[in-house]
């Protein structure tokens, strides 16, 4: 039994558009709404190890160092997903880093406030109490780039 469930060759299906009229509109519409300049547009972005829903002018504080420095300019190519107010549009599992990117800058590097971590073992005359901090790196979101030929793939 277990031999036959591991023995089974599993393919993934491929998942292409189907063109019709309905479609053609639709991406239509997104296409329209990514070249406007007011929409505003929102990310699902993949940095250090966390997922972060972010817009423009946003500030996302990552946990430990990062070896960049405050006014460093970086591109955030990992992309879940982007969207608007009528639309969103999302990766398998990430969308194409050279149609979409978000820009960011390097803002602040603090130190967060201490927590206590006390430990006691019962039955002993056993103390720990350590003062935890971490290392904080802040980002601004500058801003958000959608190519709007991503409709067409």
């Amino acid at each position: 039994m277990l031999r036959l469930m591991f023995s089974r060759s599993f393919s993934m299906a491929k998942n292409d558009l189907v063109t019709t009229k309905k479609t053609d509109i639709v991406s239509s519409l997104i296409s329209q709404e990514l070249t406007d300049k007011f929409t505003k547009l929102f990310a699902v972005v993949y940095v250090g190890g966390r997922q972060f829903k972010v817009s423009q002018n946003d500030l996302i504080v990552l946990d430990n160092n990062q070896p960049i420095e405050i006014g460093d300019k970086i591109k955030l190519e990992k992309i879940l997903a982007i969207g608007g107010k009528d639309f969103t549009i999302l990766g398998r599992p990430l969308l194409d880093k050279s149609k979409v990117y978000v820009n960011a800058t390097v803002v602040e590097k603090n130190i967060s406030s201490p927590e206590v971590d006390y430990t006691k073992y019962d039955g002993h005359n056993v103390k720990h109490l350590k003062w935890l901090s971490q290392e904080q790196t802040t980002l601004r979101i500058n801003t958000i780039f959608v190519d709007p030929s991503i409709t067409e793939e």
